[in-house]
């Protein structure tokens, strides 16, 4: 088994970042051939301890700018040591400037060739755009940081039930719009192509569900008969088994069990299901990235910050996953 060394960006310092990184590493930070590197600042870490009333794992620290040090021992905690009081629940642009510190050094320690994986806590996207005008989201800045494929796909996964998001934070209205003979057969084709490597899945079955209720019903003009259904004819030709499009709701009620993957149109049409089948014990997967990248599968929470009541079911799940995957993902650095 050959060591691999995963990095874990601590996201927004206001937010429960911290606090349920904590909580994943109490269960089990010591895993044989894996090095842990957590990117924030020592001192937000120090203040979330004392709050949970436990102690610190027992992590080097050495400063973010020593990356030459990562990969030496089983922990390191890289700190970028700041003296700013950051207030859980209270997120700012100073906030958001950390968060994008912490990304853009996993950038770096990927580029060193350093890094085989990457786990992301939540951030909040407007403290983060304040400073970086037109950021949407990390999984978009790490498709241009890392020169990812056009179009990475957001795919959702448990042990019960994986999900696929066509379009992301996009506001309802636009969705129709958005959706595009392009993205949709860039999206399932992407889809299938991380089952396949990630899960060893050599024949993905994929089923796709409709942007309207009960999936158009046959309308001549509605977004399943124009843009999906010669979506999928052509990938069928193309070897690429996807099933649709189906109503939403028939297909999570009855027929979920037959499929690798379902593709949807919008955000919560596949987040309702999925959290409600995951229960905390799911996390996303970034598929179209060079480098293995997984993150909870929920946000910063200002409102429970500081609290220590946030579940670290998630980070966990997160991070083992990370952990699998990149034991066995054909581009990881050696």
């Amino acid at each position: 088994m050959r060591q691999i060394t995963v990095a874990v960006t601590s996201g927004d310092p206001c937010g429960v970042g911290p606090e349920v990184i904590l909580k994943a590493f109490a269960v089990s930070s010591r895993r044989p051939q894996v090095h842990l590197v957590v990117i924030g600042d020592l001192r937000v870490f120090q203040r979330a301890a004392r709050r949970l009333h436990r102690q610190l794992p027992a992590w080097q620290v050495i400063p973010s700018w020593d990356l030459q040090r990562v990969g030496k021992g089983p922990l390191t905690f890289l700190d970028c040591e700041r003296t700013t009081s950051f207030i859980p629940g209270r997120t700012s642009q100073t906030a958001g400037r950390a968060a994008l510190d912490y990304l853009a050094i996993a950038v770096s320690l990927w580029k060193a060739k350093r890094l085989h994986a990457l786990v992301t806590a939540p951030v909040t996207k407007w403290a983060i755009a304040r400073v970086l005008p037109g950021f949407t989201g990390q999984t978009e800045y790490l498709a241009r940081a890392l020169g990812g494929r056009r179009g990475v796909v957001m795919l959702f996964v448990s042990d019960r039930l994986r999900v696929a998001l066509l379009t992301r934070h996009v506001a309802l209205s636009r969705v129709p719009r958005a959706m595009t003979k392009t993205l949709l057969h860039h999206a399932i084709r992407l889809t299938a192509q991380g089952l396949t490597a990630h899960f060893g899945i050599a024949r993905p079955r994929l089923a796709l569900c409709g942007l309207n209720p009960h999936a158009g019903e046959a309308s001549r003009t509605s977004e399943e008969r124009t843009v999906m259904q010669p979506v999928l004819r052509t990938l069928s030709r193309a070897g690429i088994h996807c099933e649709g499009p189906f109503a939403a709701d028939g297909l999570f009620a009855r027929r979920i069990r037959e499929y690798d993957a379902v593709i949807c149109a919008y955000h919560d049409q596949g987040l309702i299901p999925f959290k409600m089948a995951s229960r905390d014990r799911g996390c996303q997967l970034s598929v179209g990235l060079p480098l293995v990248r997984t993150s909870p599968d929920h946000g910063s929470a200002l409102d429970i910050a500081g609290q220590g009541i946030a579940e670290a079911g998630s980070m966990r799940y997160a991070l083992n996953l990370a952990i699998r995957l990149a034991r066995r993902h054909p581009s990881a650095p050696c």
